[in-house]
């Protein structure tokens, strides 16, 4: 398998956890790395072994040392980098979320299926091996039927909102909020172990970021309808979290502490009889499991790994928000028009 040349979109936080799981991956390395600011750029990638900087896109595109590109730009870039360098013939690994709505998410999947080209979400839980064989053990509880998911921590940046002043990561013209940065976690855990849901209600806490009408979310929770199981997931930029993940069956109980990395599973029987038993051995930091998604999406450009079922997940992933995010009121420029009012 040929080596993927990696560049970037973005500079982020994100991006030198990838650049870090990079590092480790097999079958991969950072190239390149684009910032509006070549500097900017410069200074981001030398000191990680990229050798191309680039400070326009039209230039990333085309150069044929690039091979993929991980867009880790604000989530309202997302659809227009990633078809912009689609149709250049390039792979794309879209950080979550991977489009702002399920038009937008359908457009990106459609147009790298069209062009030939691997695209895949950075979903780093649709690749851990503690997640995946955690789907394994849901037998131990028998026939489910309740199962809640969480992931909530507290946003510095949300000081400022306090403080009525701006920031992106609380800004619908961003498409940001707690929903799109974090309910995405619990949402696709969710479907990719059980699947679409059949109904959902849900519940927000919300502010008017601009005093007139442009309502972002700080948290939220949402109940999902599976037939004979329901779901809640929860999750919130303004509080932490520190509850922990369950399923319930008849049989017992699963509970795990880390939603997407789940490395010892407790499984507790109806008398209250408790197992603790190891569902992933490697001891890699939070973040750079990272590298799982790496290796993934450098075998699908291999043809040895087939990125469909993931994105199928995307896609059910982005009606399930967009849906929440019409009953809340949150509105995004790039929805429909009969939406936005």
């Amino acid at each position: 398998m040929c080596e993927v040349r990696f560049a970037t979109i973005g500079t982020s936080i994100i991006t030198e956890a990838f650049t870090r799981a990079l590092e480790l991956a097999e079958g991969a390395r950072l190239a390149g790395v684009y910032s509006r600011d070549l500097e900017h750029a410069e200074a981001f990638g030398e000191p990680r072994g990229a050798e191309l900087f680039f400070d326009d896109l039209d230039d990333l595109a085309s150069s044929s040392d690039i091979d993929a590109v991980y867009i880790a730009s604000p989530n309202i870039l997302h659809a227009p980098q990633a078809l912009r360098m689609i149709a250049a013939g390039k792979a794309v690994l879209v950080e979550k979320p991977i489009a702002t709505n399920l038009e937008e998410t359908r457009k990106v999947l459609d147009a790298a299926r069209d062009a030939g080209v691997v695209c895949m979400e950075a979903m780093r839980l649709a690749h851990d091996p503690g997640f995946l064989a955690l789907a394994d053990e849901l037998g131990r509880v028998g026939q489910v039927r309740r199962v809640s998911l969480r992931k909530g921590q507290y946003s510095s940046r949300y000081d400022l909102v306090r403080r009525g002043e701006h920031t992106n990561m609380f800004d619908p013209k961003f498409a940001t909020g707690a929903l799109m940065d974090l309910g995405v976690y619990p949402l696709h855990a969710l479907v990719r172990l059980f699947g679409q849901p059949d109904d959902l209600a849900c519940m927000g806490l919300t502010v008017d970021v601009t005093g007139q009408g442009d309502l972002i979310d700080l948290l939220g929770s949402a109940l999902l309808s599976y037939g004979g199981m329901v779901a809640e997931v929860a999750y919130g930029k303004v509080s932490r979290d520190v509850l922990g993940c369950e399923i319930e069956g008849e049989r017992g109980t699963l509970t795990w502490e880390e939603l997407g990395r789940p490395r010892e599973v407790t499984f507790t029987d109806l008398d209250g009889a408790s197992t603790v038993f190891s569902v992933g051995d490697d001891v890699l930091e939070e973040g750079l499991n990272m590298v799982y998604e790496i290796e993934d999406f450098a075998a699908a450009m291999a043809g040895s790994f087939d990125v469909e079922p993931t994105n199928r997940d995307s896609l059910v992933v982005a009606g399930i928000m967009e849906t929440i995010r019409y009953r809340e009121g949150i509105v995004f420029p790039t929805d429909p028009a009969e939406v936005r009012g």
